[in-house]
């Protein structure tokens, strides 16, 4: 295999001091996130597609990403590209005892069971388990993600219970009202570690009592949130997928927009 080592050296040259590319060089791990996001939909696509030269292509993107964060790491003595596969090489060996050690999986249940079993004991230090849930995905996909977790718990109905109670009732700041916005402050700043928005965009606070912009799409509504969460675990109890749902009604909102152009 020569073409990933060639890879790594193009990645090199691209970052070198003398001859290289300096947006490359003015690069960081928080500037290249948005990248990493934008390059894993596109696989999702084409993977959607079913097009094997286009899901080839983007996996290449994806690969790239992952060499030039390396390369980037490397030129600030953090880790190196060998670490990166080193590590993940590791992790699977530790996750798959039933292939690599003495424990038995015949069933895809027995292998999840054994996945949860090592990523536990890895994940040792966390004390709750909805930690490891990344604040960054988007809204929908986090709010399935943190239901799935405390359902393997017993608690998303008495979560999504509790959720509703505190909703804001009128137009006013009060202290719940204050609570979310100090939840929605911390998630703006959570997702501002990948955001490249134009300097001056605001920043979201969920406050009933003084909504903001979000994004420039209108303002926060905490009580429309909650309602909008309330469907989603209504969803998942029913053995709907509220993700790939919603996927196919704004699928027929793009054709439909299309259409009408």
């Amino acid at each position: 295999m020569t073409a990933v080592p060639d890879l790594v050296t193009v990645v090199d040259r691209l970052l070198a001091e003398d001859g290289g590319c300096v947006w490359n060089r003015a690069q960081t791990h928080a500037t290249l996130a948005r990248y990493a996001v934008e390059e894993s939909y596109e696989l999702v696509d084409a993977i959607d597609d079913g097009d094997p030269d286009d899901v080839r292509e983007e996996l290449g993107d994806v690969l790239y990403q992952v060499v030039l964060h390396a390369g980037i790491a490397e030129r600030a003595g953090e880790f190196t590209l060998e670490d990166v596969a080193a590590g993940v090489r590791d992790k699977m060996v530790r996750r798959h005892p039933h292939v690599f050690g003495d424990e038995t999986a015949d069933t895809v249940d027995d292998v999840v069971r054994v996945w949860r079993a090592a990523k536990a004991a890895e994940k040792s230090a966390r004390t709750s388990a909805l930690d490891g849930v990344p604040r960054a995905m988007p809204p929908l996909e986090r709010a399935v993600k943190l239901l799935e977790r405390l359902e393997e718990h017993g608690a998303a109905d008495t979560a999504v219970a509790s959720v509703v109670a505190a909703a804001p009732a009128a137009p006013a700041e009060s202290a719940a009202s204050a609570a979310f916005g100090s939840v929605a402050d911390r998630e703006a700043r959570g997702a501002s570690a990948t955001s490249t928005a134009a300097p001056g965009a605001g920043t979201a606070r969920a406050s009933v009592g003084s909504p903001a912009p979000a994004d420039g799409a209108g303002a926060v509504d905490p009580a429309w949130g909650i309602a909008m969460l309330e469907e989603v675990a209504g969803a998942v109890r029913d053995g709907i997928d509220p993700v790939a749902s919603l996927r196919v009604a704004v699928a027929a909102l793009e054709e439909a927009g299309r259409a009408a152009e």
